[in-house]
């Protein structure tokens, strides 16, 4: 039904309409696992990118500006990429380098878009969040880290170390 991953679009629509950069982060990891999971990917700067924005809106300046530095360092390695996905890099890359600079400057948070240039992702983006559902409660978008249901991840990471420790798996 899409030309670009389904992850990819809801990651738009978190990113653009709801600004809920957890869950940008969330879904896109996910994605990153599952296609190539380098660390110099495309999905990782689009993941350092959100993730930036979520620390700069909870305050924290310090997490927010290495984000900004780790997706810049990591989008402006992959500009190619970036026009693959229907991005244009240039004025993208330019409103993060801009708004971390706002940001030191103490401005006010402030969300930013993600220049869209192919019409096709344009036109996907639209039929993708005709139904999209927004989080609307602030509250939650600023701490949903501490705020979330965490069991299944807490699940997760106590049978990884109790894998480990019984030797049947390195990390």
């Amino acid at each position: 039904m899409y030309s670009y991953p389904v992850p990819y679009l809801a990651f738009l629509a978190h990113f653009h309409i709801d600004h809920d950069y957890f869950e940008c982060h969330e879904l896109l990891e996910e994605h990153w696992k599952e296609t190539d999971g380098a660390r110099d990917s495309i999905w990782v700067g689009l993941i350092q990118s959100a993730v930036f924005l979520y620390h700069y809106r909870r305050g924290n300046k310090t997490g927010a500006l290495r984000m900004a530095q780790k997706s810049l360092r990591c989008l402006s390695h992959n500009v190619q990429a970036l026009g693959q996905l229907g991005i244009d890099p240039e004025p993208f890359l330019f409103s993060i380098r801009q708004t971390a600079d706002q940001m030191k400057n103490g401005a006010p948070f402030e969300p930013i878009t993600i220049p869209i240039a192919d019409e096709r992702l344009k036109k996907e983006f639209k039929h993708f969040t005709a139904t999209f559902e927004p989080e609307l409660n602030e509250r939650f978008l600023i701490d949903k880290h501490v705020l979330r249901d965490r069991t299944d991840v807490l699940k997760a990471r106590a049978a990884a170390i109790a894998l480990k420790k019984a030797g049947k798996v390195t990390i």
